[in-house]
C-alpha cells in the first residue's frame, strides 16, 4: 500500500496530502547532505531528523513519564528530558537507499503528511563505502558529533537501535539495517501517538528485541481468502509493530497450476500474488515463510475423486503411497521457489486416525509414532534436498510419541502450539529444548469459532507461552489466527497480534493495563485509551456461561427459546447488554477520533453489535413470550390482539431486522478484505436465523386469525415459546 492509499484510508483524510516524491541516487542535494557524514564509523547506521531550533516554550516533561508514551512494543530503555522537537510541514526527508530503511522512511513521511497536512518529499541516495546509512528530516544537516552525543552507545544486537529527540533534531542510530528500520518505525509511532502541541517530547531510547523472530500467521484456507491488498496491509502493520516475519496457513486455497482442481476459482491465492507479497514484505523487512499442510487436515483435497486413492482417512494422507509424495512435491514446487525465506512449514499436526487406514499393517510393525516420523523424514529430505529450505513442523503429534522424537532430523524447527490460558507451557517446550531442537512458540489470538476473540484467554495464553519460550531460548514466536468457523474477520485479530508483538519484543514483561493504554493510539492514532478499555470490557463477555463463550454457534442458534428456558440467561443477558453498551461507547469515541485504519475499529464495533443481538434475543424474546402468555390469558379479544401485535410480533420483527442489518453489514466487511469464496456459507447462517423469525411471525399471524375467528389462541409451546417464564 502506498502513502496516498494510507492517507485516503485514514479516518480523516487530508485532500492536499499527496504521494511522496522519491528520487534516485542522482539527487545532488542528498549527496551534499550525506557528504558531511563521512567521518562517522562505518559499523553504525544512523537515522537523523534535523529541524530548525524553534523555541520550546512551555513544553515540559512534568506532565509526562516514560510509561505514558504510547509505543508498541514498548522500548527497553526510555529517558525523558525537558524540551521537544517542533514539527513543520516544510521539512524534507533524506534517506540512504537501503532496504528496509527506505520504505520505513516513506512510512514516516506518510505519518508526517497526515499530521501536518502537507506534502513532504523523500530523497534517496545510494550509500558509499565512506558513508554510514542515514535518514534526515530537516532543512539542513547536523553534525555527526551532535548525533553521536545525543544517541550515546548503540546497542550491539542486530535489531537494536538508539533514538534521541532534542530541541533541534531527532536521530536514530543502529548497527544494522533491520535495527535502523525498527528505529524509524518507533519514530513513526512517536509522530502518530505522542505529539503534544506540535512537538515530539525530548527523549532518548535504547531498544532491542528479546526474541529473534516475531510474527503471526494468517489462516487463508478455512473460508476467508484475503485479497492481496489485505495481505499487504498485514505486512504494513507488522512492520509498524516491529515484527519481522509473516506466514500463512494453507490447505487447498492456492491456484496450483499442476493440480487446478484443488484451489477454488474465486478463493485461491495466485502464485504471482504470492511472489508480489514476498517482494512487498522484503522491502519492509518482513520475511514471508511458506506453508503447506502435508499430512492431516487434507480433507478439502481428498474429497475429490482424483485424490481419493491417497486417503489414509478422509482427512489424512496415506503415508504408504508414493503418489502422496509426488503430490506433495508438486504442491511445494509451486510455492517454495517463490519464497525468499529459508524456512518452510509442512505442518503435519492433528493426525488422529493415522494407522487405521492403508498404514495399519505398517503401524502394527513400527508403531503409529514410527509411521509418523517415517513420513516426516520423507518430507524433510524433499524440502531440504530439492528446495533448499529448512523444514518447520507443528510439534503436537510427536509429543504424543516421545520415544520417536530422536527419529526426526535435528535441523527441523519445532513449532510448539497451545491456545488455552494455562499458567505454564513448559511441558510443551522442554522436550524440544532438551532434545536439541530449535523451536518457536506459537500461541493464538483466540479468534476461532467466536463472535469476537476471547481477549482474556489470548492475553494470558500469549504472555505465558512467550515468557516460557524466552526462558528456554526459543528462536521466535509465531502468533496464530485461525478461521475454523469460516466467519472470522481479519480486523479484530489485531489486538491479539499487537499484544503478541509486545510480548515477543519484551519477553512478556509489559503489564496488560499499560498495553491497553497504548495500543489504540499506536494502531489508530486515537488521543485517549478508549480502544484498550473497550477490549477489556468485551473480554468479560466471554465469561458469561449462558452464552457459551461467545461462540459463533451460539450466535447462529436460531431458536432463542433455548435461552428463554435457562434461568441464568436473563440476568446474564442484562449484564451482556451493559458490557456492550459501555464498550460500544468507547469504540465510537475511538472511531470518531481515529486518524488511520478506522475500518479495523468498525469490525470491533460489528462484533459488539453481534453480542448485543445475543442479549436482545433473550431480553426481547422473553418480552415477546410473556406478552403471548398474557394474550392467552386475556379475557378481552382487543386486549389479546394488542398484546400479540405490540408486545409480541413487534419484538420478533425487531429481532429479524437486526439479523438482516447485521447480515448486510457482514457482507460489506467481508468484501472489503476477502475474495467472494465461502461468503455464501456464512450468509446462509444469517438467513437461517432470519427464516426462523419469519416462521415465528407467520405463526403469530395465524394465531391472530384464530383470535379474530373467536377461536382460542394456541398454547405458547405451539407458537414456539416456553410454556412458563424462565426459572418457573
Amino acid at each position: 500500500m502506498n502513502c496516498q492509499d494510507r492517507v485516503e484510508d485514514s479516518q480523516h483524510p487530508t485532500s492536499d496530502t499527496k504521494r511522496p516524491m522519491v528520487s534516485g541516487s542522482g539527487n545532488t542535494g542528498c549527496r551534499a547532505f550525506f557528504g558531511v557524514m563521512e567521518r562517522f564509523p562505518r559499523a553504525a547506521a544512523l537515522v537523523m531528523l534535523a529541524a530548525a531550533c524553534w523555541p520550546v516554550g512551555g513544553f515540559s516533561t512534568e506532565t509526562l513519564s516514560p510509561e505514558s508514551l504510547r509505543l508498541v512494543p514498548f522500548p527497553k530503555e526510555v529517558h525523558l528530558t525537558d524540551g521537544g522537537l517542533k514539527l513543520d510541514a516544510r521539512l524534507t526527508i533524506r534517506v540512504a537507499d537501503t532496504v528496509p530503511a527506505r520504505q520505513a522512511a516513506t512510512d514516516l513521511e506518510c505519518e508526517l503528511a497526515r499530521l501536518l497536512k502537507g506534502r513532504l518529499g523523500v530523497a534517496a541516495s545510494a550509500p558509499s563505502v565512506a558513508q554510514p546509512l542515514l535518514l534526515a528530516l530537516g532543512k539542513k544537516s547536523i553534525s555527526i558529533k551532535q548525533a553521536q552525543r545525543a544517541l550515546g552507545p548503540l546497542p550491539e544486537q542486530e535489531e537494536g537501535y538508539a533514538l534521541a529527540v532534542t530541541d533541534a533534531f531527532a536521530a536514530v542510530g543502529a548497527r544494522h539495517s533491520a535495527g535502523l528500520a525498527h528505529g524509524i518505525q518507533t519514530l513513526r509511532q512517536l509522530v502518530r501517538a505522542n505529539v503534544r502541541d506540535g512537538r515530539l517530547p525530548a527523549m532518548s531510547i535504547r531498544d532491542w528485541p528479546s526474541l529473534r523472530y516475531r510474527g503471526f500467521s494468517d489462516d487463508i484456507t478455512r473460508g476467508p481468502s484475503p485479497t492481496p491488498a489485505t495481505l499487504q496491509r498485514e505486512v504494513d502493520l507488522s512492520a509498524l509493530l516491529r515484527m519481522n516475519l509473516f506466514t500463512y496457513y494453507l490447505e487447498h486455497q492456492y491456484a496450483f497450476s499442476k493440480h487446478p482442481l484443488i484451489g477454488p476459482k474465486d478463493g485461491s491465492l495466485k502464485p504471482e500474488e504470492l511472489k508480489a507479497l514476498v517482494d512487498y514484505a522484503a522491502d519492509r523487512g518482513i520475511e514471508v515463510i511458506g506453508n503447506q499442510q502435508s499430512f492431516g487436515h487434507f480433507g478439502a483435497i481428498l474429497q475429490h475423486e482424483e485424490y481419493k486413492a491417497l486417503r489414509e482417512t478422509p482427512d489424512i494422507l496415506n503415508p504408504t503411497s508414493e503418489r502422496t509424495y509426488r503430490l506433495l512435491d508438486d504442491l511445494y514446487s509451486e510455492q517454495a521457489p517463490l519464497l525468499k525465506s529459508k524456512f518452510f512449514n509442512v505442518c503435519c499436526d492433528e493426525t488422529d486416525g493415522l494407522g487405521t487406514g492403508p498404514s495399519k499393517q505398517l503401524a502394527q510393525k513400527i508403531g503409529v509414532g514410527g509411521v509418523y516420523t517415517r513420513h516426516i523424514r520423507r518430507l524433510h529430505d524433499l524440502v531440504e534436498d530439492k528446495y533448499g529450505k529448512r523444514m518447520m513442523m507443528w510439534g503436537d503429534i510427536i509429543l504424543n510419541h516421545p520415544s520417536n522424537l530422536a527419529d526426526i532430523p535435528k535441523d527441523t524447527i519445532m513449532l510448539s502450539w497451545g491456545y488455552d490460558a494455562r499458567d505454564s507451557f513448559e511441558a510443551q517446550i522442554t522436550p524440544f529444548a532438551k532434545s536439541g531442537f530449535e523451536f518457536f512458540v506459537c500461541p493464538g489470538v483466540s479468534c476461532w469459532n467466536r463472535v469476537l476473540p476471547d481477549f482474556q484467554v489470548s492475553v494470558t495464553n500469549i504472555a505465558n507461552f512467550v515468557r516460557d519460550g524466552v526462558k528456554q531460548d526459543a528462536l521466535g514466536m509465531i502468533n496464530t489466527t485461525w478461521d475454523d468457523s469460516g466467519s472470522n474477520l481479519a480486523g479484530w485479530n489485531w489486538y491479539g497480534v499487537a499484544w503478541g508483538a509486545e510480548c515477543a519484543w519484551n519477553a512478556s514483561a509489559t503489564p496488560i493495563t499499560a498495553f491497553n493504554n497504548r495500543v489504540g493510539a499506536v494502531l489508530f492514532g486515537e488521543p485517549g485509551a478508549e480502544f484498550g478499555g473497550a477490549v477489556d470490557l468485551l473480554g468479560r463477555a466471554h465469561r458469561l456461561a449462558a452464552f457459551k463463550e461467545m461462540a459463533d454457534s451460539a450466535f447462529f442458534e436460531p431458536d432463542f427459546t433455548v435461552w428463554l428456558a435457562d434461568p441464568k440467561a436473563i440476568g446474564e443477558a442484562e449484564t451482556l447488554r451493559q458490557i456492550v453498551q459501555k464498550a460500544s461507547a468507547k469504540l465510537d469515541t475511538a472511531s470518531n477520533s481515529a486518524t488511520v485504519d478506522g475500518d479495523i475499529l468498525a469490525e470491533f464495533k460489528f462484533g459488539a453489535q453481534r453480542m448485543d443481538l445475543m442479549a436482545s434475543r433473550v431480553i426481547e424474546g422473553q418480552m415477546a413470550a410473556e406478552a403471548y402468555r398474557k394474550a392467552v390469558a386475556a379475557k378481552q379479544p382487543a386486549e389479546a390482539a394488542e398484546l400479540l401485535q405490540s408486545g409480541c410480533a413487534a419484538q420478533i420483527s425487531k429481532l429479524r431486522s437486526e439479523y438482516a442489518a447485521l447480515k448486510n453489514r457482514y457482507q460489506e466487511l467481508w468484501n472489503a478484505e476477502n475474495r467472494p469464496y465461502a461468503l455464501s456459507g456464512v450468509i446462509g447462517r444469517f438467513d437461517i436465523c432470519i427464516a426462523y423469525c419469519d416462521d415465528l411471525l407467520r405463526r403469530l399471524t395465524s394465531a391472530e386469525a384464530d383470535l379474530k375467528g373467536e377461536r382460542p389462541l394456541p398454547s405458547p409451546v405451539i407458537i414456539g415459546f416456553p410454556p412458563t417464564p424462565s426459572g418457573k
